[in-house]
């Protein structure tokens, strides 16, 4: 019988908000929460300090955290490999790659929960990652977007506009199809660039101005 490596149901539950941003991530806790081994748990740990989710901390490790500038930075980066992605999808993407694009735009724009149409839109994206053929792409934007989810946690909660979610995948969905590269990417980064700007309009509005501190973010503390 197949099982998941413990690497990715680990890393899938962190990603998820299992843990909370100042848990403790110590082998004991964990091999005794998942019931495996410590090598595997080990393993994993390592794995993930390497991708730049968690860092060493007193006891074990801990999910790693960001500052807003660090969110703005890896959406910036992101809006230039994604860009990138749609352009090459546009023209290497194959018949079932396409069918899936139009089959999770058609279910997250019917999806009446909120969190799973978010799921299904983060898998959207995935796909057409995933349609670059380009497997350094995909790596790449799959790690970059993690470690997004784990330096922005507050993002879970952040209730977007589904609707124009939906309108903008829309269009990059019909550029791709015409296999229009330049257009693709063009509207990929139209639309990355609206879910940054809204991630600042946030990080401003949650500041709080400490007297001698200057701006604050909370919840959202710099790796000391």
């Amino acid at each position: 019988m197949h099982r998941t490596p413990f690497h990715a149901v680990f890393r899938a539950d962190l990603l998820a908000g299992r843990f909370a941003p100042d848990e403790p991530l110590s082998e004991s806790a964990l091999t005794a929460a998942y019931g495996v081994s410590r090598t595997p748990v080990r393993e994993a740990l390592n794995r993930l300090e390497q991708e730049g989710l968690i860092t060493r901390a007193a006891r074990g490790y801990r999910i790693r955290s960001g500052a807003p500038d660090d969110v703005i930075e890896i959406y910036d980066v992101r809006i230039v490999l994604e860009r990138a992605a749609a352009d090459a999808a546009a023209t290497r993407r194959s018949d079932l790659q396409l069918a899936q694009l139009a089959q999770l735009l058609r279910q997250a724009d019917h999806e009446e929960d909120p969190a799973v149409a978010r799921q299904l839109n983060s898998k959207w994206h995935e796909v057409l990652w995933a349609a670059s053929h380009n497997a350094t792409l995909y790596e790449t934007l799959v790690n970059l977007v993690a470690r997004l989810r784990v330096y922005d946690r507050d993002a879970a909660h952040h209730h977007d506009d589904l609707g124009v979610v939906a309108e903008e995948h829309r269009i990059i969905l019909g550029a791709i199809e015409a296999r229009d590269g330049a257009t693709a990417g063009t509207a990929i980064a139209e639309h990355l660039r609206r879910t940054k700007q809204q991630r600042l309009d946030a990080f401003v509005r949650s500041s709080a101005v400490v007297p001698g501190q200057g701006v604050t973010y909370p919840g959202i503390p710099k790796d000391q």
